[in-house]
């Protein structure tokens, strides 16, 4: 057991360290150059492919992320008895750790986001790295952790995993598509919250093991 749980650690470490170099890429490339192709070039085909219909689905989308919905859903799991413990604290401190990193890279990077004609709903405060995104694949990220964890069912955990897995890269996306964010800002977030999300499975596992020798 003790070399499994090593093993796990190093594995984690070396994700957790990826992640970072991967940021940190990313966050030299922006810092170097005022416009990237990479950037113009995928949002031009995003901003392409709008539609009124398309339009409406995506807005949609996108505001599964936002910090509404987070805090709903973490109220959600704080109150209700039987998620409490196991999900709600976990998932709560987890996100408002995510919260304060992506703030504090954003006051750092102050990359300013794309121009207000191609966007096409309202947004705040700096581009890089999108806290959307970032906020995303972490906190729906611990939700398929802790679910996949105590779940029972494996069918319903399954599902779970699939479908937030997919809100995670469809929310990202369509912060390119409805105009607030470059594609790198999507990138360095996604990348970041790899980091954060592996240090808090790390952390996770780590207290619960202590509560268990207790």
């Amino acid at each position: 057991m003790e070399r499994i749980d090593r093993e796990k650690f190093i594995l984690r470490s070396i994700i957790i360290g990826g992640a970072l170099i991967c940021f940190a890429y990313i966050a030299y490339t922006i810092s170097s150059y005022d416009v990237l192709t990479f950037d113009t070039v995928i949002r031009e085909w995003a901003y392409a492919q709008r539609s009124p219909v398309l339009n409406k689905i995506l807005i949609g989308i996108t505001y599964l992320g936002n910090w509404q919905t987070i805090v709903t859903l973490g109220f959600v799991l704080l109150v209700h008895p039987g998620t409490r413990q196991k999900i709600g604290l976990p998932f709560a401190i987890t996100a408002a750790s995510s919260t304060i990193i992506y703030k504090v890279a954003k006051s750092i990077f102050q990359r300013p986001r794309p121009d207000l004609s191609v966007r096409i709903i309202k947004e705040g405060g700096y581009s890089f790295p999108s806290g959307h995104s970032m906020n995303c694949i972490v906190i729906y990220g611990i939700l398929i952790y802790l679910t996949r964890r105590y779940c029972r069912n494996r069918m319903a955990a399954n599902l779970i995993t699939v479908l937030l897995s997919l809100l995670i890269v469809a929310i990202g996306c369509s912060r390119v598509y409805v105009g607030v964010h470059y594609p790198t800002d999507i990138l360095g977030g996604w990348s970041l919250g790899i980091a954060v999300l592996t240090a808090a499975i790390i952390m996770i596992e780590q207290i619960r093991g202590r509560e268990y020798d207790n």
